[in-house]
């Protein structure tokens, strides 16, 4: 016999997915007609992101061989480390045809999935359908996910909610069930990336505390350890997988955060009133009245901070507002809000975690805090905690309202409200390439088996040189090329003294890299006339120290005459090297274990 109960609950949850993907849609327009061609936001970071997770998908289908060693800023080890590894979203990555396609599907599904996991966790946590929808949405839609969607490594936390819905429930009642559920989650969020991986232990921390505080020495039993250690000890295995190399890395090349870089990247107490510029309602009008009323030089640095523009809102601070006077006001004739409790705890802390004032200090001392250098992603959690809050806000006002009519209506106009206020602007989707696209070089390099480890010319400091390593991806051979958040000392030397055409100097670093190929382009008539300058004194003649290869169009490749053909990184490459002959074999046609992405 069916349930009416159940058909009730389905059919509610069904219409909140369709009004979910209904306003993504609408909101990252015309994603449907160009999801397999464009990327949204630019061609920057969101390129980075889309090579680290082809490095993680052509690993994962090659067995895993060298992950940690991508092929960029070569000769150096543990280059993944250097930016978020991606493993879990490279997996679904690995799933599509086209890799294009794939990343969009991980950026639209990040806002349905994260808000239908903020309305699932609060609808469990006691609150109305209106108000974990509105909850969703606000959480989904904030104006600091709006200004991160360059970022999709902070875009993907719905995780994040279901993680510290399941560690609260793991602590209130030690079962079974409770830390199979908590260790899906927790190892899902954990392998999305590094800094929501991270950072949701400090909030995990939070809502340990204040269940320590409501049941005490009965979480310290032996009965509870009985759960509570192989979930501890899955949890460090896997942590300690995925954290170990950057560790290692860290110390091995002295990476670390300055206290300028957590002042640029932390937050301000002006920040949590700085609404982002991607909000449809903050668009360029707005801003020239702003310069006008405050002047240029004083709007420039306050709306030009992307990481550092952490408004809710207008609609959302009003009901956090109202929310939480609610709360405290009832707090002695209602049951207690142990969830509630704990989230605030965890906001609070998250909070005070965005400010270089308490950030910089505990990064001396907590380990892994000096690998981050962005704390106002800490937000995402005081971002959860504000919007619980908010929809309590809601369900008081709807309780305060006794014409049944008028309080149906309330969360209706909430939700206009709020689809308006959290409007993005116009999302720029920019044309990228697919692999049958590139240039014809990538396709001469991955044929070519004399090809170790090249380099490509110019070479540059900034985000031009994300499209060397997604150009790479055709091959996945040692690239010296690379972009992250930090610049290793052979990268810096080569953009000092190469940069774009090595004089006698500039071969001998080269050497010591182990470089064999040069990859030069000459596309302005300023730099084709100095290569064929630089042609004449070092690629002529029996002392050339070059040897040109292939060419077509502006793009030339040299072969270093003087390098050696094994690279420096002794030993790192040779997986590498496995899976590149595997790529040289689907290029001619044969099946191969290592095929990239299409």
């Amino acid at each position: 016999m069916v349930n009416p109960e159940k058909v009730r609950r389905s059919g509610a949850w069904l219409a909140i997915l369709a009004g979910y993907i209904l306003l993504t849609l609408v909101y990252l327009r015309p994603v449907w007609s160009v999801w397999d061609e464009r990327l949204p936001a630019g061609l920057q970071d969101p390129l980075f992101n889309l090579y680290v997770l082809k490095w993680g998908a052509h690993q994962i289908r090659a067995g895993l061989p060298d992950f940690w060693n991508a092929n960029l800023f070569y000769p150096n080890p543990g280059t993944l480390t250097y930016s978020d590894h991606l493993i879990g979203p490279a997996a679904i990555l690995a799933l599509f045809p086209n890799a294009i396609a794939g990343y969009n599907f991980l950026f639209v599904s990040s806002f349905v999935a994260s808000a239908l996991a903020v309305c699932w966790v609060f609808r469990r946590a006691g609150l109305s359908w209106a108000a974990a929808a509105l909850a969703g949405w606000m959480f989904a839609f904030s104006p600091y996910r709006l200004a991160q969607m360059t970022h999709i490594q902070v875009l993907i936390a719905q995780w994040v909610p279901l993680t510290l819905w399941f560690w609260d429930r793991l602590l209130a009642e030690r079962t079974a069930k409770n830390a199979a559920l908590f260790l899906v989650f927790y190892l899902l969020n954990l392998t999305g990336g590094c800094y929501l991986a991270y950072m949701i232990h400090f909030a995990m921390l939070a809502l340990l505390v204040n269940r320590l505080r409501l049941q005490g020495r009965e979480m310290v039993s032996g009965r509870s350890w009985r759960v509570l250690a192989p979930v501890i000890l899955v949890a460090g295995i896997v942590g300690a997988t995925l954290f170990l190399p950057y560790i290692q890395t860290s110390r091995s090349q002295g990476l670390v955060r300055t206290d300028d870089d957590i002042a640029r990247f932390g937050a301000t107490v002006g920040s949590y009133f700085r609404p982002t510029r991607n909000n449809l309602y903050f668009g360029p009008e707005v801003r020239s009245v702003l310069r006008s009323v405050l002047g240029p030089d004083q709007v420039k640095p306050w709306l030009y901070r992307g990481e550092n523009a952490l408004f809710a809102g207008f609609l959302p601070t009003a009901l956090f507002a109202v929310g939480a006077v609610a709360v405290w006001r009832s707090r002695r004739r209602e049951p207690a809000d142990r969830w509630g409790s704990g989230l605030a705890l965890a906001g609070v802390l998250c909070f005070a975690l965005t400010f270089p004032l308490i950030y910089t200090p505990l990064m001396r001392v907590v380990p892994g805090m000096s690998g981050m250098r962005v704390p106002t992603r800490f937000y995402v959690f005081v971002s959860l905690a504000l919007v619980y809050f908010a929809a309590r806000g809601v369900d008081f006002l709807r309780e305060k309202i006794s014409v049944y009519r008028w309080r149906a209506a309330l969360p209706a106009a909430f939700f206009l409200l709020l689809a308006m206020e959290l409007a993005p602007q116009p999302i720029r989707w920019s044309p990228l390439p697919r692999e049958k696209e590139f240039p014809p070089v990538y396709a001469w390099i991955a044929r070519e088996p004399a090809v170790q480890a090249y380099v490509e010319l110019p070479i540059y400091e900034d985000a031009r040189e994300v499209f060397p390593i997604y150009y790479s991806t055709l091959h996945w051979k040692p690239l010296a090329n690379g972009y992250s958040g930090y610049r290793p000392a052979s990268h810096e030397e080569l953009t000092r003294r190469v940069r774009f055409l090595p004089d006698e100097e500039g071969f001998g670093l080269l050497r010591r890299l182990g470089i064999s190929h040069l990859v030069i382009h000459a596309r302005k008539p300023g730099r084709a006339a100095a290569l064929r300058d630089w042609e004449r004194r070092f690629a002529t003649g029996e002392d050339r120290r070059a040897e040109l290869v292939f060419r077509q169009g502006t793009d030339s490749v040299y072969r270093l005459s003087d390098s050696s053909s094994t690279p420096n990184r002794a030993g790192l490459w040779k997986s590498a090297g496995r899976a590149s002959v595997g790529d040289q074999q689907l290029n001619s046609g044969s099946p191969s274990r290592g095929r990239s992405i299409r």
